[in-house]
């Protein structure tokens, strides 16, 4: 194909898919369309479309699916990569040209740079032949561009690496060309190494060659110079592969964005993306603030790209631009969001407060205008659907009904809507089988009849469930679209005053009945009260708009609490007893906030009215509940929990809650299966009815008093009783009988030999065991625990410091802070750790013989036993302390060279 035929071709056949051409001309590709028609974001069958149109050779069907599903996927780097190597393979390089200078810096894909250059090398490298001067200044270009955009990429070490080589590749003529190219070799090896990239390790290798190369003297310098930025690099790439691990192991298999299913899957992978965000923004590679501010910028760049269709992220990385001072990048990115996304509140009402940030005002307003706008057309085009769907379940009944025969199929077939109505409810067979002529006329009308009924009865059915899905989605737009309006009002008042609202007030009287519900003009009158300050006016919107809401309890609910807020009482009470007998009044929310009302401000003769009207409208209300309610006030409800006992009384319409410090005793928990459980709590008791969030006795708080507090037990708790009991296994604990009979006060410890008291206990912690249970009772704050052993603990303590288990220490073990290698970390353990005994003789033996700082005795300058550096009588003695050459009390006798020991500081734990 000639060059002309990509891009061109391309622009020709953008939406040939959704031009309502009836067939492709393949039956395949025809099959992915029709599923494409009815679910835009069906990724297999996109994947599978552009297989197909490949294999068919038909360029025009080429053509127009990769126009299709670039449109639809325009920021994936898979999908452009590959429509680029496509064309280049086919010749097209003014196609790939264009590909490249519209996505190469608004989509960071490295896959697609990657392309780019493979292109660039292509078109300046031929095999064999050595690069021309300007070509390689070409090729230097195109990889600095290259590396500059995605260089910081966790895949971009092979890009690197190619960079290096192509380096190195230049011949050089004189010493000065030389010398050039070992400093850009040195300082791209450098940059390289400081990078957490795949295969930092192998070009971390080739710079100590390097260096080793040009001078072995001053290679030490240099890679000692670099050392501290590499092992951070290399550290941070350990990091970035677990966090990677975590992403693509969730991404999905097509690899193509996704609208949010929240499914638990789509979950973790955005978690998973979001901890590496977070990661990123701590800035682990301690860079400054420019080179920091790149990365983060890179990696939210990815994100967006991987999950396109999450508002979220895309929010997310704007507020990241505008906490960084770049107020312009973050208005441009959530205007591209806002494309991408137009369906989306959240992005749409971010756009426009940025925006309003900036004194954009005439942006904010088209952005609400235009998300008004898609919204209204959202319900209409949702009630035109449903109204087609139920028209076509009418004339299958009057199909069926018509003449007794057949319907006639020679004309053109009905066409379903793009929304299928697979899943609607039952499918009706509208057909209705003629009887033979040999039939009488009478029994043949009887059965036409019986027919005719049985399709209407399943009309009927698929009509109410599409009613019901219709009522449905409807009321779920109409929310969005009043939410839209409030968001609007409010803009209006922050910007242009009172007088604003009140004109937006009037243009909303003009949009369709029911479009809006009743939250607009709520909003609208709570403005007028405490932005105006006009409660008159507030309170005559509220009465103009209750003729259009009179069924709604929601809004009833709402007038009476401003007219109790706004100190009106009698008008409060007229609008209860207004409307408490219709449908208004069934809501049990109306009648709790009206009683609350009553028992806070009204005289008890109404009380008494309110409580015997409240126990005749309601069954599950007696006048021990009216009590409960009347005696309580916010979540301080005693009477009802200490005195009624409602929350242990089964025939209470309430939760069962603890009464702690209201005077009723808790019962002691039980133990059941290991889990420590209520008294009161029945493992095969069905649980408590739900009672509204925040109500107690009955009363429903309403949402402008206070809430309760979480710890009132007013929320519902889990059933225990239902758990599957759990109790971890745990191996018993055997005392060991003691080796070596407890010593009595006046005893010498000498007299017991340390090291055979070592040797008997070598059976015993080859299991494991003691050491886990000495480092336990080592741990625990209460000493006490020495004191309970039936065995000579300073002898336990020497044997453990002899002889190590012979699996090794338990996983939880910790070591002894007198043991030798203890002041040390796990890394580094002291240089006598392997071999506690040096010629048969403990740590004690060598010091006696050769003194304290003699070369087999002791660590010169370093560790000193404990027992000797404590203060007197302040720590437990140790055999140690005894050994011969020291006194009782830990003071060096004459024999040993060296310095006093009381004379040095008081030992206090590790250095």
């Amino acid at each position: 194909m000639a060059d002309s035929g990509g891009a061109a071709g391309l622009e020709q056949q953008n939406g040939l898919l959704h031009s309502g051409q009836q067939s492709t001309g393949n039956a395949e590709a025809d099959m992915y369309k029709k599923r494409l028609e009815r679910s835009p974001h069906d990724a297999e069958a996109w994947l599978g479309l552009l297989r197909v149109a490949r294999a068919s050779g038909n360029d025009e069907l080429l053509y127009a699916a990769y126009s299709s599903a670039l449109a639809q996927y325009p920021g994936s780097g898979h999908l452009l990569a590959t429509f680029v190597d496509l064309e280049l393979s086919r010749g097209n390089k003014s196609s790939a040209e264009t590909i490249f200078n519209s996505n190469l810096f608004n989509v960071p894909s490295l896959e697609l740079w990657q392309s780019y250059l493979n292109y660039v090398l292509q078109a300046n490298v031929e095999a064999g032949v050595e690069v021309p001067p300007e070509n390689r200044a070409t090729l230097m270009d195109c990889f600095r561009l290259v590396l500059d955009n995605v260089g910081f990429d966790r895949g971009a070490g092979q890009i690197w690496i190619d960079y290096i080589n192509f380096i190195n590749s230049a011949q050089s003529h004189a010493q000065y060309d030389e010398q050039q190219k070992v400093e850009l070799l040195r300082e791209t090896y450098q940059t390289a190494v400081a990078i957490p990239v795949l295969r930092v390790e192998d070009i971390w290798k080739e710079y100590d060659a390097f260096e080793a190369q040009i001078d072995r003297k001053g290679a030490k310098q240099q890679l000692g110079k670099m050392s501290p930025a590499y092992m951070t690099a290399r550290t941070a790439l350990r990091e970035m592969n677990r966090f990677w691990d975590a992403i693509q192991g969730t991404r999905p298999r097509h690899g193509l964005p996704q609208p949010p299913g929240w499914t638990a899957r789509e979950v973790e992978h955005l978690d998973a993306w979001k901890r590496y965000l977070k990661w990123e923004l701590g800035n682990p590679l301690r860079l400054s603030g420019t080179e920091a501010h790149k990365r983060v910028i890179y990696a939210y760049s990815q994100a967006c790209m991987d999950l396109w269709l999450y508002p979220e992220i895309w929010i997310e990385f704007a507020e990241y631009y505008a906490s960084i001072g770049q107020q312009n990048e973050a208005l441009a990115k959530l205007q591209a969001a806002s494309g991408v996304l137009p369906q989306s509140l959240a992005v749409q009402f971010a756009y426009a407060e940025t925006a309003e940030k900036m004194k954009q005002l005439d942006v904010c307003k088209q952005v609400y205008e235009g998300v008004i706008d898609r919204q209204r057309s959202s319900i209409e085009k949702a009630t035109e659907k449903y109204t087609r769907k139920l028209d076509r379940q009418d004339r299958r009944v009057e199909r069926a009904a018509g003449s007794g025969k057949q319907p006639d199929s020679g004309g053109a077939e009905e066409q379903p809507d793009s929304d299928s109505d697979a899943g609607d409810g039952d499918d009706v067979d509208d057909s209705v089988s003629v009887a033979s002529d040999s039939d009488g006329g009478e029994s043949k009308q009887r059965r036409t009849a019986q027919q005719v009924a049985r399709v209407r009865k399943a009309v009927e059915r698929r009509k109410d469930a599409i009613r019901a899905r219709m009522a449905d989605e409807l009321a779920e737009r109409r929310e969005t679209y009043t939410l839209t309006w409030i968001m609007y009002l409010r803009y209006m008042q922050r910007s242009e005053g009172i007088g604003a609202v009140q004109q937006l007030l009037k243009r909303s009287r003009t949009e369709p009945a029911g479009y809006m519900t009743h939250h607009f003009y709520v909003a609208a009158a709570h403005m007028e009260y405490h932005i105006g300050k006009r409660p008159g006016v507030a309170a005559k919107l509220f009465e103009l708009y209750v003729r259009n809401f009179s069924d709604t309890p929601e809004y009833i609910a709402e007038y009476l609490n401003y007219l109790v807020s706004s100190g009106d009482d009698t008008n409060a009470r007229a609008l209860f007893e207004r409307f408490h007998g219709t449908a208004a009044g069934d809501s049990s929310e109306l009648w709790a906030m009206f009683a609350d009302f009553e028992y806070n401000y009204g005289d008890l003769s109404a009380i008494e009215k309110l409580d015997r009207r409240l126990i005749e409208k309601f069954d599950h209300e007696s006048m021990l509940t009216r009590m409960a309610t009347r005696y309580s006030y916010l979540n301080v409800d005693c009477v009802a929990v200490s005195e009624f006992g409602f929350p242990y009384r089964k025939d209470a319409p309430h939760e069962p809650r603890a009464a702690r410090g209201l005077g009723v005793r808790e019962p002691p928990p039980a133990d059941v299966g290991g889990l420590r459980v209520r008294a009161d709590s029945d493992a095969g008791s069905e649980p408590p009815p739900h009672v509204a969030v925040g109500s107690v006795t009955g009363r429903t708080l309403n949402r402008h008093q206070l809430l309760a507090s979480a710890g009132s037990g007013r929320f519902a708790k889990p059933a225990l009783g239902s758990l599957q009991a759990y109790a971890p296994v745990v191996e018993p604990f055997v005392p060991l009988e003691p080796p070596v009979p407890p010593m009595s006060s006046g005893s010498d410890y000498r007299s017991h030999s340390l090291h055979s008291s070592g040797a008997q206990f070598r059976p015993l912690l080859e299991q494991g065991d003691v050491l886990s249970y000495v480092a336990a009772a080592v741990a625990a704050p209460d000493t006490s625990a020495f004191d309970a052993l039936p065995l000579n603990i300073d002898a336990l303590l020497g044997a453990v410091m002899h002889q190590a288990p012979a699996g090794g220490a338990p996983s939880n073990y910790r070591p002894l802070s007198y043991m030798p290698w203890a002041s040390r970390s796990d890394s580094q353990p002291h240089p006598h750790a392997a071999y506690p005994h040096r010629g048969g003789r403990p740590y004690a033996a060598r010091s006696r013989s050769r003194g304290r700082y003699g070369d087999d005795g002791g660590h010169r300058g370093g560790y000193a036993h404990p027992a000797r550096h404590a203060p007197r009588g302040g720590h437990r003695q140790s055999p140690y302390s005894r050994s011969p050459g020291y006194s009782a009390d830990g003071r060096q006798q004459s024999r040993g060279p060296g310095p006093r020991y009381h004379d040095r500081p008081a030992y206090h734990g590790r250095p």
